[in-house]
């Protein structure tokens, strides 16, 4: 019995190991495929098109940032939208809006004139 338990706690670590390392690997996925020097580009070139299509500036900032980094993506790795990690997509989307928030912010106001 104690032989059985021992080898189903091992077991439940190695569980546990296993989805910390996919989730460790998942959470280097976009700063392992993302240019941020592309993304910073892309903002500038989508920025008219989000600014119309979004109601505030903190819509603005997050819709612009998403779809440059998605852009980025599937330009260099050919993956879409669905292709990507949710969470993790929103996460570094939030830090890299944050990255360019004086660009965005610029552009933002300037469209807005």
């Amino acid at each position: 019995m104690l032989g059985y338990l021992y080898v189903m706690n091992l077991q439940e670590q190695i569980s546990r190991m296993k989805s910390m390392m996919g989730f460790i690997n998942e959470s280097k996925f976009f700063r392992r495929r993302v240019n941020l020097d592309k993304v910073k580009k892309l903002i500038e070139l989508h920025a008219d098109q989000v600014f119309f299509e979004t109601e505030s500036y903190e819509q603005f900032k997050y819709e612009l940032t998403l779809r440059a980094v998605e852009a980025a993506i599937n330009q260099d790795h050919g993956l879409e939208w669905e292709d990507l990690p949710e969470e993790e997509e929103i996460e570094f989307v939030t830090e890299t809006a944050n990255l360019f928030e004086d660009t965005i912010k610029n552009l933002y106001q300037y469209y807005k004139k």
